[in-house]
């Protein structure tokens, strides 16, 4: 978690707290699969959250405030298909 704190500082992102509670979820799962790389495998991960993020607020219409630009919610972690329990999002593509 602590490599993806880095990341999302960097770029300006925030989770949530239940998408904080979810990504340390997600990562322990992750952590078990095949080709899981540390750093790298975070940051795609990250990179794929940003993408529902924004597929997320562009579907809602209407003007997209700051903070909804750099929060990152539960919704966009568990959408995961490494969760297991939804159809694959098409931003994930392992």
């Amino acid at each position: 978690m602590q490599i993806a704190g880095l990341m999302l500082d960097r770029e300006e992102y925030q989770l949530t707290g239940p998408a904080r509670a979810a990504f340390t979820e997600y990562v322990g799962l992750r952590m078990t699969q095949p080709r899981f790389a540390n750093a790298r495998s975070i940051r795609n991960a990250i990179d794929r959250m940003r993408l529902r993020q924004a597929r997320r607020l562009v579907a809602a219409g209407g003007t997209i405030g700051r903070d909804s630009l750099i929060e990152i919610g539960e919704t966009d972690v568990r959408a995961s298909r490494v969760f297991g329990d939804q159809a694959p999002d098409p931003a994930d593509n392992r």
